[in-house]
């Protein structure tokens, strides 16, 4: 209910100093009062509260925290008033000049510290992590919150999320369970959660699974982490395909494995192994639609490459992101629903599925690899935030999940036909669009390879940020492409930004 008052006569907030680190010596020879000035002169001249919307604390205040008179406090401020420091407004309080003087600005300024000697020494899994970004470009929330229509590929349309339901679901959560959910939770998940999922993957994505085979994770990077840390010792090796998720080659480094790359070819990963070629551990593969490339793993491949796991002793890691988003046909069953072997581990994410920040995902894996990998993720953060995982498992269970793919699987097949027609009718004299059965991004193959770096200059300078594939690839060499993104922007803003694209390449 308002309070009549208009915004502008509300009276604004200001912070108020603490000044908790003064400290007074009584059995010193300075007076107390002096005391008290240099200190407080001090920490203004540190420049932490050089602003004018600083208050001090009154006089009174300050005299019974320090246990000192308020005419102690009081000589004290009126020689930082004299200096400059100070001023006051009529019934608001005393406040931190804003300009400081002239002599805060040049007087007893820090200096910087200056790096003396050797700089530190870094580790060699960090150096051998590979990655062509640098900086602020590890920071994927400062690139998103500024972004714009960038195109960038992997981004869901978080504002089609309904949140409504989320914060009532998450009510309800908290009303259920109340402090339980703010003590330590479980490092296998949430038990109502774990057999959620074992359900909707049971039922729609033909997976052989029960909820003690389930582990609850941080996302798709700490389920690879987890399993490579609980199946590799150091140097040993895995497979994976090249191109492929720039993250899996990341996570695998950090876990100190020796990373194999694979070719691909249209039915997937090529699993013949020439006789200088390590023999694997793990094989990490995206069998339901290949990243970047988008192609389908056939059920021939599928089986071969099972068949080569068990008779290797090699465990699979089958990342099933995007498989959801299936435009031609339905979702196809997952590699390990046809697993006789105990071979496959199994991983999805809620994240591409909901929202980034979200951070769940899930690791469904053989019986007898649930207890090191659960040992492993204990050692890491214990555990997934309780209330999320309480939330999700009624976003599941009522149906909601469902609901929520199936409108944004028909809301995708629109932007992604939008994107489609306006590319081939905008771009098609300088791109090949490659057209995938499923997933949220596009491979664009340029028809003329000396284009590429002025298309990716262009784009640059405009804020179109699709991403060259050669950011993917580790010895494949192919032909100069792009990858677009279409799904996290509306059709009216897909156009705009393929047109500001052609005009800036003209």
């Amino acid at each position: 209910m308002s309070d009549g008052k208009s915004p502008l006569k509300k009276r604004r907030r200001h912070s108020i100093i603490a000044f908790e680190m003064i400290r007074l010596d009584r059995t010193a020879a300075e007076p107390l009062h002096e005391q008290l000035y240099q200190q407080i002169r001090d920490e203004l001249r540190s420049g932490s509260f050089a602003d004018g919307a600083c208050r001090l604390p009154s006089s009174r205040t300050l005299a019974v925290d320090l246990g000192i008179s308020r005419l102690t406090v009081n000589l004290a401020f009126s020689k930082l008033y004299a200096e400059g420091y100070l001023h006051s407004k009529a019934r608001s309080g005393t406040f931190v000049a804003h300009p400081l003087p002239e002599t805060f600005l040049t007087a007893d300024k820090p200096k910087a510290c200056r790096l003396v000697g050797n700089r530190p020494r870094i580790s060699g899994r960090v150096r051998a992590i590979p990655d062509q970004r640098v900086g602020k470009q590890y920071d994927l929330g400062a690139l998103e919150a500024g972004a714009g229509v960038s195109l960038v590929p992997g981004l869901p349309a978080v504002d089609e999320f309904p949140i409504e339901i989320w914060e009532r679901l998450r009510s309800k959560a908290l009303a259920q369970k109340g402090a339980h959910l703010l003590r330590h939770a479980s490092s296998r998940g949430d038990s109502d959660l774990r057999k959620a999922v074992a359900t909707y993957l049971c039922d729609f994505r033909g997976a052989r699974c029960h909820p003690d085979q389930i582990l609850i994770v941080g996302g798709m990077q700490q389920a690879m982490l987890i399993s490579a840390m609980a199946l590799l010792d150091p140097g040993e090796p895995v497979w994976i395909e090249d191109p492929g998720f720039h993250q899996a080659r990341r996570v695998f480094v950090l876990a100190g494995a020796k990373l194999v790359p694979k070719p691909l070819d249209e039915e997937g990963i090529v699993i013949a192994r020439s006789p200088t070629e390590y023999q694997p551990k793990l094989i990490h593969v995206t069998p339901s639609h290949q990243y970047p490339l988008g192609m389908t793993m056939s059920f021939e491949r599928r089986t071969a490459l099972l068949d080569f796991a068990r008779a290797h002793n090699a465990f699979i890691f089958e990342d099933d992101f995007y498989a959801e988003f299936r435009f031609t046909g339905p979702p196809l069953p997952c590699l390990q629903g046809i697993d006789d072997f105990s071979r496959v581990i199994y991983a999805g994410t809620m994240s591409k599925i909901l929202y980034p920040s979200l951070r769940l995902g899930y690791l469904v894996a053989p019986e007898q690899l649930i207890d090191p990998l659960v040992k492993i993720r204990s050692t890491m953060d214990q555990h997934s935030s309780a209330i999320d995982q309480a939330t999700l498992a009624h976003f599941i269970n009522e149906g909601f999940f469902l609901s929520h793919i199936k409108r944004m699987r028909k809301l995708y097949a629109e932007r992604r036909e939008f994107f489609i027609k306006e590319f081939n009718k905008l771009l098609s004299d300088r791109f090949v669009l490659q057209i995938p059965e499923a997933g949220l991004n596009f491979v664009a193959w340029l028809r003329c390879e000396a284009d590429f770096a002025r298309v990716a200059s262009v784009s640059a300078e405009i804020g179109i940020k699709p991403i060259p594939l050669s950011f993917y690839c580790m010895q494949a060499k192919l032909r100069p492409a792009f990858l677009f993104g279409f799904a996290a922007w509306t059709t009216a803003q897909i156009r705009e930004s393929l047109v500001r694209l052609v005009s800036a390449l003209r």
